[in-house]
């Protein structure tokens, strides 16, 4: 395996979610990073809120 390090794990949408989401919906992924370019930075993400926004509003 790689080094963690150089892995980035992400979950992403499998699927639209018809009603409220669903753990079906989405998938868990493990990636390599590329190599960063001159003057790019990477940053690691601590804490993430996602908000539904209401249709009917």
């Amino acid at each position: 395996m790689s080094d963690p390090l150089t892995l980035n794990q992400r979950i992403v949408l499998a699927s639209r979610p018809v009603g409220a989401p669903t753990p079906e919906n989405f998938r868990l992924e493990r990636v390599a990073l590329p190599d960063l370019a001159d003057g790019q930075v990477l940053l690691k993400t601590l804490y993430l809120s996602l908000d539904p926004i209401c249709a009917d509003a």
